[in-house]
């Protein structure tokens, strides 16, 4: 995905709102909006019937600190994301981060007592969770969208192997490539490299182009990067602020 123009838009919005803008956030959001139209890309298959949830839960990880430095990922659950816009989605994480603790979080309170059972307990677990969409949206949302670590590496991106959800997609670098514009002239691009994969005996063939396609252009269009989410983000903060508890 060429994302020159959407880097320019995010760059803007972080001076004009004086707050960390995450791409991360960014991509969740564009993510929601094009599931928003292409739901089928979320549905789950429980017996012989095919189900969906109206909420998009969009499993993501997060990079929490701890003392001394450590840096551990933090597998964090966007909550009905459909019904946030982009600052919201952006404060979220950010407020995520830096929380002390996420035990307030569903999933995160869910798995920590499922890492306490006993292992007998949890074979059993994991096998209900894989045959019961509720209990599974519960843990692990109903889409996953990671970051892939690629430092060091041009070009990167990742090979899926089966995933437990239906659509999973991963995000690697932002690379240069040169392409020939309008003009015929040679012009600098920052590309983005994405991997996905989707259950082919839930998703149509089409269905998961159209959705690609309708992804691929709210990213380079930079979809929510504008003045409304300056104002948004603002009223976020500030009410932040009131509260004593601005991230």
């Amino acid at each position: 995905m060429d994302v020159t123009e959407a880097l320019e838009s995010l760059h803007a919005v972080r001076r004009e709102a004086r707050v960390a803008v995450s791409f991360h956030a960014f991509m969740v959001h564009c993510l929601v909006q094009a599931l928003k139209e292409h739901p089928a890309m979320l549905q789950f298959r429980k017996g012989n019937k095919l189900i969906r949830f109206e909420d998009i839960d969009v499993l993501t990880p997060i990079e929490k600190r701890f003392a001394g430095g450590v840096r551990v990922p933090v597998a964090y659950v966007v909550r009905a994301a459909q019904k946030k816009n982009l600052a919201q989605i952006n404060w979220e994480l950010r407020s995520a981060v830096r929380a002390e603790d996420l035990a307030g979080e569903e999933s995160i309170r869910l798995r920590r007592r499922f890492g306490a059972m006993p292992a007998v307990v949890r074979k059993f677990w994991t096998w209900r969770t894989r045959v019961d969409p509720v209990l599974f949206k519960k843990l692990h949302g109903t889409v996953l969208l990671t970051n892939i670590q690629t430092h060091g590496f041009d070009n990167a991106a990742a090979a899926f192997g089966p995933t437990v959800h239906t659509l999973s997609i991963g995000v690697g670098t932002i690379t240069d490539r040169v392409k020939l514009n309008g003009r015929n002239e040679v012009e600098n691009r920052r590309v983005l490299m994405l991997s996905g994969i989707a259950d082919h005996e839930i998703v149509d063939g089409m269905t998961g182009t159209r959705f690609i396609a309708l992804l691929t252009k709210l990213v380079e269009s930079g979809a929510g990067l504008d003045d409304s989410f300056v104002a948004e983000t603002r009223g976020l903060a500030a009410a932040g602020s009131a509260r004593g508890n601005a991230p």
